[in-house]
């Protein structure tokens, strides 16, 4: 009888330790992820299945590969679900896929910004020397990416920013009637340029310097792509005062003897307006 008590817990033990080996061992679908900027690159580790099939969570077609590379073109969290079969046997897992948005550098390189979309581009023949924008925000910044002609070299610049999204407040620029109210206006060539705060009545021309560019936005190198100028730039989220959860904004550019040859949005059009960018 005390052979018998023994030996029971080591028996018990072994069932238990089979049973758990047989159901880590069974039919399972689990995946895991690894997300650079909007690529996201999945590995499958089901177990004993012969079929997949994914749902990337964004509206987009599914994929049926067994490790699949997904684009994301927004940054957000997405619930993605994986169905894994064998026969008549089906099981699905799913996992929240947070996407930041891309690893974008102010660096010339301009890679980084395949995958996002452009925010504007100007109808054909108008905007000027300005034709195209993309833009996303980061935790600590507001990016760009514009696009010109060869006549853009960004001689002077202006960004009107409406950081407070109210339109009762800011200065007002007859160039966008409807909706400009910029609290800053970023002025000058990219090495030698001012940031200026609005105060006052909405139609004054009463702005104060705050800041120099280099204290605010960091410029890359303008180069010559495909037949196009490109340029970015990244501004500083901290030095806008409060911000709410998005931004209006425009691009204007002087030559150097401060003549206007490009606006994007277009400007002076009775249904011109700011851009927005959530933040």
């Amino acid at each position: 009888m005390k052979r018998i008590l023994f030996f029971f817990p080591v028996i018990l033990l072994l069932v238990v330790l089979s049973c758990k080996k047989e159901e880590e061992d069974g039919f399972k679908s689990v995946f895991s992820y690894v997300a650079d900027g909007f690529i996201v690159n999945f590995t499958n580790f089901s177990r004993q299945a012969k079929e997949y099939e994914w749902d990337f969570g964004d509206g987009t077609e599914s994929s049926t590969k067994k490790n699949p590379s997904h684009i994301y073109t927004s940054k957000g969290a997405f619930i993605v679900s994986l169905t894994a079969r064998n026969g008549e046997q089906v099981d699905v897992f799913k996992d929240t896929v947070v996407v930041l948005g891309p690893n974008s550098k102010i660096d010339g390189d301009f890679t980084d910004w395949t995958y996002v979309e452009y925010a504007l581009r100007n109808p054909e023949g108008e905007g000027g020397s300005l034709r195209a924008l993309k833009t996303f925000a980061s935790a600590g910044h507001i990016n760009f990416y514009l696009e010109g002609t060869e006549d853009m070299n960004l001689a002077v610049l202006d960004v009107y920013i409406d950081s407070d999204n109210n339109l009762s407040t800011g200065y007002n620029t007859w160039m966008y009637p409807l909706g400009s109210a910029a609290e800053y206006l970023f002025e000058g060539a990219p090495s030698a340029g001012a940031v200026y705060k609005h105060s006052g009545e909405q139609t004054a021309w009463n702005w104060t310097s705050v800041y120099s560019f280099a204290e605010v936005i960091q410029f890359s190198t303008i180069k010559t792509q495909q037949g196009k100028k490109v340029v970015e730039f990244a501004i500083d989220k901290s030095k806008l005062g409060t911000l709410n959860n998005a931004i209006n904004f425009c691009f204007l550019e002087m030559d150097a003897g401060w003549n206007p040859i490009g606006s994007i949005p277009v400007s002076g059009k009775a249904e011109s307006k700011f851009l927005k960018v959530d933040l």
